[in-house]
């Protein structure tokens, strides 16, 4: 046994004054952006997207400006609208002042997050969701039968 030297934590508090953020979102389309231009330091925002019947859901940005490298958006897959358990989705997290490619989350639920630090801020991003419904009865089943 022995003693060390020990550890200093420092605490700070984020902001989430992002429209909606926080919530779970049912709609079959909407949209998501940081709020104002420019958004402020020490942000985080997220949202849930979970339309009601989705096999799939899909968010597309309109507009996107961070602070390269420090300030971010990620996209993730979850199985479920607690999203307890995610998967950051190919080509997140996001960052600068290109405007990202679509990305798709194959369970229908997806989580955004937007997480900005101390120093230095942009304009932000725009971004909007559309669902995959399918009604189609048997849809995903194997048909092994010859009339039915």
């Amino acid at each position: 046994s022995g003693t060390a030297d020990g550890f200093v934590a420092r605490y700070i508090p984020l902001i989430s004054n992002c429209p909606l953020s926080g919530g779970v979102l049912t709609s079959l389309s909407g949209s998501i952006t940081d709020g104002p231009t420019p958004y402020s330091n020490l942000l985080y925002c997220y949202w849930i997207i979970a339309p009601s019947g989705a096999t799939s859901v899909t968010l597309s940005f309109s507009s996107f400006s961070t602070e390269l490298f420090n300030d971010k958006v990620r996209v993730y897959s979850c199985p479920d609208s607690s999203c307890l358990s995610t998967t950051e989705l190919s080509g997140s997290p996001f960052s600068g002042s290109s405007i990202p490619g679509a990305v798709t989350s194959y369970t229908g639920v997806m989580k955004v997050t937007f997480t900005s630090d101390g120093s230095g801020t942009a304009d932000g991003f725009a971004a909007s969701y559309v669902p995959l419904i399918s009604n189609c009865p048997l849809t995903g089943s194997v048909l092994t039968s010859m009339s039915g």
